[in-house]
C-alpha cells in the first residue's frame, strides 16, 4: 500500500550517457529507421551541428535503473498488479544531443486518492526528476503520474 508519507521522498541518482546505440534503439522504437537520430554523418547531411534527441531520450534512465523501470514503484509500495502509468510531461531547457552524459535525481512530489469509476480508491503518485548534463545544465524536468488502481 502507498503511504502519504512518501511525499517528499528522494529517489537517489543515477548517471547515464546518451549513446548511439540507444538513440537507435529509440528511434526504431517509434518505426524511425532515419539514420540522422543516431548517426552524426547523417545528421550533419541533414543541416545538423549534432545528433537530435526526441524528448523521451531521458526514459533511457530506466535502463540504467537497478530492477529497470518498476523498480521506483515497488520502492514506494505500489501494488504492481494494479499499476497504470497515467502520464509523462517533459519541460525541456537545453538540448540533449549524443555524447551528453545525464545525472537524474528523482523525488516523489504529491501523493493524492479518488474514488474510481469503476469501484475503488486510486492512488495517483507523482514523481518528479530532473536531468542534468555534465556541464551541470538543468537539461530537462520529467513529470510522471503513477497510478495504482482501487482493488
Amino acid at each position: 500500500m502507498i503511504e502519504d508519507t512518501i511525499v517528499g521522498r528522494d529517489l537517489g541518482t543515477i548517471t547515464f550517457p546518451i549513446d548511439r546505440s540507444k538513440l537507435m534503439e529509440l528511434s526504431r522504437s517509434f518505426f524511425d529507421t532515419d539514420p540522422t537520430w543516431h548517426d552524426p554523418e547523417a545528421a550533419a547531411a541533414q543541416g545538423f551541428a549534432e545528433v537530435p534527441t526526441p524528448p523521451t531520450v531521458t526514459t533511457l534512465v530506466d535502463h540504467w535503473r537497478a530492477g529497470g523501470a518498476l523498480e521506483t514503484a515497488a520502492s514506494i509500495g505500489a501494488d504492481l498488479n494494479r499499476l497504470l502509468h497515467g502520464e509523462a510531461s517533459w519541460e525541456l531547457l537545453v538540448p540533449v544531443h549524443l555524447g551528453d552524459v545525464l545525472t537524474t535525481r528523482g523525488s516523489i512530489t504529491d501523493v493524492t486518492r479518488r474514488e474510481g469509476k469503476r469501484g475503488g480508491t486510486m492512488t495517483m503518485v507523482t514523481i518528479q526528476t530532473e536531468f542534468v548534463n555534465q556541464r551541470g545544465e538543468l537539461a530537462a524536468r520529467r513529470t510522471d503520474v503513477l497510478i495504482e488502481t482501487g482493488a
